[in-house]
């Protein structure tokens, strides 16, 4: 209008009009221009106030001209508030770095510290998505969201409170399903099965591990959930499932993903992860050289990978699981070998998972009838119900 009219160049910005909306009022000269282009005058804008009597309603009825214009004051407007952000891209950068050092950590760390640190990062990340964000920063929001109440869903699984690794992993799922983020759906799906399956719910793991399938968006996504399934299936003693399973899991060809292959941590997988899984599936169908291989494969890799990758959790049960494997052929001896790795843990890495399936095991060793009446055995189980009762007095001194 100011080009047209020949009244001057002026140099407006998105956020002028946004504040002539609030409480700001433009100058002298921008009133004036302003009555200008709406057409009308200073107290049908705000900007006065009139002490006469007057049969014009506050805002005249504009014409074609001035509608126009109105409507595309209201768009204009409306994008300028679009386009603004409280967040920096250097803040969601700093919570994405957050996320990698924790799922790192995770791996080899105490899960208790680090509980507190995912709680105070999904503080964070919940405050931001109440701010005044663009559409893309909270998409990325949520997905760090997700990512961090999937990690305390594994925390809380490991500190075993099944109900609350449940509810977060809900939340989790909860995030990746707003956003569409299919590798952050695979995941998920995978880390409920695995809660359902310590839950003692086999059939609901390989359905949620069959389901995830859909969602896995690259060859490392879709192992993962296939090795869970393989799991599940052999604690069902579904024997075909399992062994389909665990002989097509890396069959699929797929991209890289940013969850499991970019995150990394305690959203990666890899072969040392899937031997883990693979021999756990053995020891539920029986198989002790299967068993053994997978076992004696998983802690080979974990005890000679990076110190950043080695599991703790994963590297103990497949440890476990290889003392069964032992004790499935009779080797009492092999057997007690082997559980010492376990048994010397420190306390802080004796995960809930692990004391569970030692518990098993326990339980197996003394309803085996070749194993009655040995002092072996007598002595074997012992060492076991002492590592149980060490870890009940931690919890409640919790």
């Amino acid at each position: 209008m100011c080009a047209r009219e020949g009244l001057g160049a002026r140099g407006l910005t998105v956020r002028s009009w946004i504040e002539w909306e609030g409480e700001h009022l433009p100058s002298a000269d921008y009133q004036d221009l302003l009555c200008r282009l709406f057409l009308t005058g200073p107290v049908q804008l705000g900007f006065a106030r009139s002490y006469g009597e007057s049969n014009e309603p506050t805002r005249p009825p504009l014409n074609q001209r001035s509608l126009v214009t109105e409507v595309a004051r209201e768009s204009l407007t409306h994008a300028g508030e679009a386009q603004l952000s409280d967040i920096s891209a250097i803040t969601l950068e700093h919570l994405e770095d957050e996320i990698r050092r924790l799922a790192s950590e995770y791996v080899y760390a105490d899960p208790l510290p680090l509980f507190h640190r995912m709680l105070h990062l999904r503080g964070e990340a919940f405050r931001l998505l109440d701010t005044r964000i663009r559409p893309g920063q909270a998409a990325q929001l949520m997905l760090l969201a997700g990512q961090v109440c999937g990690l305390l869903a594994n925390a809380s699984l490991d500190l075993g409170n099944r109900a609350a690794a449940l509810a977060q992993a809900k939340a989790a799922w909860t995030y990746a399903a707003v956003i569409e983020h299919q590798a952050l759906r695979a995941w998920v799906r995978g880390l409920q099965a695995m809660i359902a399956y310590w839950s003692g719910s086999p059939d609901t793991a390989m359905r949620l591990a069959q389901d995830g399938q859909r969602y896995a968006p690259s060859r490392t996504a879709f192992a993962r959930l296939a090795s869970i399934e393989a799991l599940a299936s052999a604690a069902m003693g579904v024997e075909a499932e399992t062994v389909r399973a665990i002989g097509g899991a890396w069959d699929r060809k797929g991209d890289h993903d940013e969850i499991h292959d970019g995150v990394g941590g305690e959203f990666r997988f890899d072969l040392a992860k899937h031997s883990y899984l693979a021999a756990g599936a053995y020891v539920h169908l029986r198989h002790a050289d299967a068993a053994i291989a997978y076992a004696d494969q998983a802690v080979s890799l974990y005890r000679t990978g990076p110190p950043q990758l080695r599991a703790y959790g994963n590297e103990a049960i497949a440890y476990s699981d290889l003392t069964v494997g032992h004790l499935l052929k009779g080797d009492l001896e092999a057997a007690t070998a082997v559980v010492t790795n376990v048994l010397a843990l420190p306390e802080h890495q004796r995960i809930d998972g692990l004391a569970q399936r030692l518990q098993g095991v326990r339980r197996w060793v003394s309803a085996e009838p070749r194993f009655r009446g040995c002092s072996y055995a007598r002595a074997f189980v012992e060492r076991i119900e002492e590592f149980h009762a060490l870890g009940s007095r931690r919890e409640l001194a919790r």
